[in-house]
C-alpha cells in the first residue's frame, strides 16, 4: 500500500500546523500545494519539497490532479464547503478546517453528499487529539463523574490586539461570517460537547473590541464585522448548565483554554497550555476542596494529520471528529449569532 498522497489548499497560517504533522506522519506524503499568493506558495512548495509542477494557483487543478489521493483544506471559511464539494465531486477524500462552513444549511447538504458517494472525511477540531481531552472523555465514559451538573469553558487569547494587525478575513462577516465564535468557540462546543452530549439552547452575547482597522492592503479604515469576544449560557441535552467565556480581546492570554466539568459524582479540569495533566476530584478524597493532577497515559496521545491519514488506510481512531460532528457545531453556531442577534434564548432542535 502506498502512501497517501496529500494536496494542501491554502498556505497561510494553520498550515503550518498541518504541514509539518503530514511531514512527520507515516503513511502520508505531502504531494502537491495550492494558495492564491505566489508567495506563501514558493515558500511552503521550497520548504517541503514539493516541484513547480505541483504548485497550483487554482485549487480545481490541484483536485483534479490524478495522483493527489486526499485533499487537505487549510482555507478562509467561505472555501470550506465549495472545496470540500468539488472533492467530493472528484471522489476524494478530504479533512477541513474548522468551522466547517458559513451556515448549517451549506454544511447539511455537504454531509449529505458526502454521505451519497460514501466519501472519507474529517474536520479538524485539533483539540479533540489533545491528550488530557481524550483521557477526560475515557474518564466520562467509565461514569467518573456520574451525571454532568455544571460546565465552565473559557478561550482567552489577546490576538485582537497584535502590534499592527490589519482587517484580515476573520475580521469581514462575507468571508468568515463568525469571528471569535466560530474560530475559536467552536472548539470549546466540540471540545464540552464530545464530553458531556448536545447543546439543546443558548443564550449569547457577542462584540468588537474595536470597531474599525486598516486594510491588509491599503491604509483604507474599514469597518470589523465580526465578534471579538462571545460569552454564552448554554443547555446541555443531559440537564447540565454550561458558562463560556470566548475572547481574542483579553491581554495577557496567548492561547489560554481551561474547562471545568462537575457531575454528581466527581470532577475533571483541565488547562491546555499543559494537555499532558488533568485535574479530578472524586467524593472519596480527603480533602473535599482539592483536585488530584493526573499524568495523561501515553495511549492517549494522538496526531491530527496521523489520524486523518490512519483513516484513509482503514485505521478510524475511535475519537475521530467527523463531518457529522461539524455539521452539529454549526447549528449551534447558529443559534449563537441567532440568540446575540435577537437577544433572547434560543433552543437547538
Amino acid at each position: 500500500m502506498h502512501d497517501i498522497r496529500i494536496g494542501l489548499i491554502g498556505c497561510g497560517g494553520i498550515s503550518g500546523n498541518h504541514l509539518p504533522q503530514i511531514e512527520k506522519a507515516s503513511g502520508g506524503v505531502i504531494h502537491a500545494l495550492c494558495d492564491i499568493r505566489p508567495d506563501r506558495l514558493k515558500a511552503a512548495g521550497d520548504r517541503y519539497g514539493v516541484p513547480e509542477e505541483r504548485r497550483f494557483t487554482d485549487y480545481r487543478d490541484l483536485i483534479a490532479l490524478e495522483s493527489v489521493d486526499a485533499v487537505d483544506i487549510c482555507t478562509p471559511n467561505n472555501w470550506h464547503v465549495p472545496m470540500a464539494m468539488a472533492s467530493v465531486d472528484a471522489g476524494k477524500p478530504f479533512c477541513v478546517e474548522k468551522p466547517l462552513g458559513l451556515n448549517y444549511a451549506e454544511t447539511a447538504e455537504l454531509l449529505r453528499r458526502t454521505q451519497e458517494k460514501n466519501i472519507l472525511s474529517m474536520i479538524c477540531f485539533s483539540y479533540r487529539f489533545m491528550p488530557a481531552v481524550r483521557y477526560a472523555r475515557h474518564l466520562v465514559d467509565e461514569g467518573f463523574i456520574g451525571n454532568v451538573v455544571n460546565i465552565y469553558a473559557q478561550y482567552l487569547k489577546s490576538s485582537a490586539y497584535m502590534p499592527g494587525r490589519r482587517l484580515d478575513w476573520r475580521f469581514d462577516k462575507d468571508i468568515a461570517r463568525y469571528g471569535v465564535s466560530g474560530d475559536l468557540g467552536v472548539h470549546i462546543l466540540d471540545l464540552t460537547t464530545f464530553l458531556a452530549g448536545d447543546v439543546t439552547g443558548v443564550f449569547a452575547q457577542i462584540g468588537t473590541a474595536g470597531p474599525f482597522r486598516k486594510r491588509e492592503d491599503s491604509e483604507e479604515i474599514a469597518p470589523v464585522t465580526t465578534d471579538d469576544w462571545c460569552h454564552f449560557l448554554a443547555r446541555f441535552a443531559g440537564g447540565a448548565s454550561a458558562t463560556f467565556s470566548i475572547t481574542r480581546a483579553a491581554y495577557g492570554n496567548r492561547n489560554h483554554i481551561m474547562v471545568d466539568i462537575y457531575g454528581d459524582k466527581g470532577a475533571l479540569r483541565f488547562d491546555l497550555n499543559d494537555n499532558t495533566k488533568l485535574e479530578v476530584h472524586r467524593p472519596d478524597m480527603k480533602d473535599e476542596n482539592a483536585m488530584e493532577i493526573l499524568t495523561v497515559p501515553e495511549e492517549y496521545h494522538a496526531g491530527q494529520q496521523q489520524c486523518f491519514i490512519d483513516l484513509l488506510h482503514g485505521k478510524k481512531d475511535i475519537y475521530l471528529p467527523t463531518l457529522e460532528d461539524g455539521v452539529r457545531m454549526q447549528k449551534m453556531l447558529d443559534a449563537i449569532m441567532d440568540s446575540a442577534e435577537g437577544n433572547i434564548w434560543v433552543d437547538i432542535k
